[in-house]
């Protein structure tokens, strides 16, 4: 008999051929129908994207708009703008009313308020204000113009968006009644909404992030507020163990948007930025919105980037309002380096305040207290963003660092806390003296390791910088806690000032600041030797090194 079998395999060979073709025309003619299938919010069929680049797109401008629901926005929009009841309609992310890139203006006539940032804060202690309400809140970070008084007295809501299923029993619409659903009433009720469905609970304070003692408080002046609204039962109890959040929200992103009526289409939309499921005993550190379009900072940012990390520090979050090329690229290479410990967050000046860098940079000079004002909301902001994310946070400048006397900053915060233990007190902040370590610039490779002398006398007060604990403060400012948890029947903050035995703060200046410029040819005069922090030399000299950031990029 013949041999068949080489027939055999060209017979297959050519059936393979043609299944293989079928399949590519299968799946050509599936991504053919995927493409005209997507369409935008009037109907029309993309003609330069698929399903899986607009996710690709949706992640790319929520990462570039930290504090807008762009994932909520694809999510959601079909379903929400279907409604035609206004009462429940959320904005369009194309709808917003943008104030300076980063900031969303409330539609009201007065006061003005530029809504930058919200939060949902789950801390075991939160409330809102002595005896109103105790339980999760909504935080708001704002920036109002206007009467100070004005702002606690007009009625506002925040009108939330959740990816829960409703419960129409529970949950009436407003279409034919104005009334807010107060959810601070009915601490208990186990409410369920939709992601069409808005929660409507009314702002019920508004706290001013400056002493009104302080001045620079007229009505033509931008200030700082922290807002907040009863969150109740957003989500479900989960646990009784204060350890732990008290409630869940299932997987997506939250919607929240500040109105004056019920029914009102909004004209801000904002990201409800949620605290980590499990709390972390780390430290934070936030650093003030960078501002240096000319001066070239790569090399003591990163330098004070890695010396924060060698002392212990769990989190950097860095505010950036302009910075050098330069400064940039390293910042970018950093946020590469260090993604889960560094987070950089983009601000600018809200409302009418200068925002183009070198006359911003020019303001600052001329106007420090309206620089401070400002200032004030970042730190806040960082405050929030660090609920569960640390155990403590220190609010610092590029020219700062606090430096423990022994061991890391985690040391000397178990050291510090021990200390409470044993004398029977709760304190809010722990704060530290400042030393000033005067800097040469010229010739000098270093500005935190060139130089081992500081000051023998430290200055507190007002020059202090504090380890705050986030579950206990409410709000900050510069140097001091402003409002907090622990006091049952006050707001008030309880602040240990820390003995330099143990810990100083590190001011690398030039110059003393201008309040003190009348001591300070007496505090230069008057120096001592502290090599303290050389310890830490060789560890941060080994990580830039490694991480040849500044190799790349300095010349």
């Amino acid at each position: 008999g013949l041999d068949c079998s080489p027939h055999r395999d060209m017979i297959s060979y050519y059936t393979f051929q043609h299944i293989l073709r079928l399949y590519c025309f299968v799946l050509f003619m599936l991504c053919l129908l995927m493409y005209y299938n997507t369409k935008d919010e009037d109907g029309h069929a993309y003609q330069w994207t698929s399903r899986v680049k607009k996710r690709l797109i949706a992640h790319e401008l929520q990462d570039e708009n930290l504090n807008v629901p762009v994932l909520f926005y694809f999510s959601y929009f079909s379903k929400l703008q279907n409604r035609l009841d206004d009462c429940e309609t959320a904005p369009s992310i194309f709808d917003i009313n943008f104030s300076n890139t980063y900031w969303q203006l409330v539609n009201i006539q007065s006061p003005q308020i530029f809504i930058f940032s919200s939060f949902l804060d789950t801390r075991p202690l939160s409330r809102i204000n002595v005896n109103q309400y105790s339980g999760p809140a909504i935080r708001i970070l704002a920036m109002v113009k206007g009467d100070l008084e004005m702002i606690s007295e007009i009625p506002l809501i925040c009108k939330v968006w959740t990816g829960q299923t409703v419960s129409s029993a529970q949950v009436t619409c407003c279409a034919g009644s104005k009334s807010v659903l107060d959810l601070s009433t009915n601490p208990t009720a186990q409410l369920r909404f939709s992601p069409t469905q808005p929660v409507r609970v009314e702002v019920q304070s508004a706290d001013l992030l400056w002493y009104k003692e302080w001045g620079w408080n007229s009505p033509d002046r931008l200030q700082a507020y922290l807002l907040s609204c009863p969150a109740a039962d957003l989500g479900r109890r989960k646990t009784k163990d204060p350890g732990l959040p008290n409630f869940v929200l299932p997987a997506g992103q939250r919607a929240l948007a500040i109105v004056q009526d019920t029914c009102e289409r909004p004209s801000n939309l904002l990201l409800l930025n949620e605290p980590e499921k499990e709390r972390s005993e780390g430290l934070a550190v936030c650093l003030k919105g960078l501002s240096f379009p000319d001066k070239d900072i790569s090399r003591d940012l990163a330098e004070w980037i890695e010396i924060q990390f060698a002392l212990g520090v769990s989190r950097i979050v860095l505010y950036i309002l302009d910075v050098h090329w330069r400064t940039r690229l390293v910042i970018k290479e950093y946020s590469r380096l260090y993604q889960q410990k560094l987070q950089v967050i983009p601000i600018s000046l809200p409302g009418n305040l200068p925002n183009t860098p070198k006359l911003r940079q020019h303001f600052f000079k001329m106007k420090v207290n309206q620089k401070r004002q400002n200032e004030v909301l970042a730190y806040n902001d960082c405050l929030m963003r660090n609920i569960n994310k640390a155990k403590y946070v220190a609010l610092l400048d590029l020219d700062e660092v606090i430096v423990p006397t022994e061991g890391s900053l985690t040391d000397l915060i178990l050291n510090l806390e021990q200390i409470s233990y044993e004398k029977q007190e709760v304190y809010d902040s722990y704060c530290f003296q400042n030393f000033y370590f005067f800097t040469k610039q010229e010739g000098s490779v270093s500005t935190y390791f060139s130089n081992a002398n500081r000051t023998r006398s430290g200055t507190s007060g007002e020059f202090m910088k504090c380890l705050h604990a986030v579950e206990q403060v409410r709000t900050v400012h510069n140097h001091l806690p402003i409002h907090c948890f622990s006091d049952e029947e006050s707001d008030n903050c309880s602040v240990e000032i820390v003995d330099p035995s143990l810990g100083k703060l590190h001011h690398y200046r030039e110059t003393c600041v201008g309040i003190l410029n009348q001591k300070c040819e007496e505090l230069q005069g008057n120096q001592i030797q502290d090599s303290l922090l050389l310890r830490f030399h060789p560890q941060v000299q080994q990580n830039l090194d490694s991480s040849k950031i500044l190799e790349k990029y300095l010349i």
